[in-house]
């Protein structure tokens, strides 16, 4: 995009501000991960910076799971387990309500809730469990970044496209803008 994609205006407002607002209006807790903080400070957002930098989407993936491990924790300091988080990427600005809420209540028992979209996971627009942390942080020092690659190390649930749909018909949700063209289609509404 030759720019921070995710502070490009749709209908005036940056994308990551309609990211955060659709998850607001959801969970009672947004925060954005990001090592360079400015521009999200400056916009109110609360900032989580990568524990493993480097590591493209999988080490943003890592710091947002290792956030929910550190916060939620047991009375005698051992991680409860119970603590979940939606990820999504900057670039979906069309996030929709009954989809996020969808997913988020068939967390219970699964460390990853993944919609599949066509034949391929969406992983980022899921949620995920706490027991995550580590098999992420492994495929990291493994230098293996792939976004699904820990997915055989913990307890999955696809969420196909005929459950999915039932929250989110037209699947606005997986509309991510990574190309100039992309952004000109949601800016005429195509």
């Amino acid at each position: 995009m030759g720019c921070d994609k995710s502070l490009m205006p749709i209908d005036g407002v940056p994308q990551i501000l309609r990211v955060a607002a659709a998850l607001g209006d959801v969970f009672s807790d947004v925060f954005v991960v990001a090592n360079d903080t400015a521009p999200f400070d400056a916009l109110g957002l609360r900032v989580v910076p990568d524990i493993l930098p480097g590591n493209d989407s999988l080490g943003g993936l890592h710091a947002a799971v290792a956030t929910v491990v550190t916060e939620v924790v047991a009375p005698l300091g051992a991680p409860s387990g119970a603590g979940h988080v939606f990820v999504t990427g900057c670039d979906m600005p069309f996030l929709q309500a009954p989809l996020l809420r969808g997913l988020a209540s068939l967390a219970e028992g699964w460390d990853v809730v993944v919609p599949v979209v066509g034949e391929f996971s969406e992983p980022l627009c899921a949620v995920y469990g706490a027991a995550c942390e580590v098999p992420i942080r492994a495929r990291i020092e493994n230098n293996e970044l792939k976004m699904i690659g820990f997915h055989a190390d913990v307890r999955v649930m696809r969420v196909e496209e005929a459950s999915w749909r039932e929250w989110d018909p037209e699947g606005l949700s997986f509309s991510n803008l990574n190309t100039p063209d992309d952004f000109e289609r949601a800016l005429s509404g195509r």
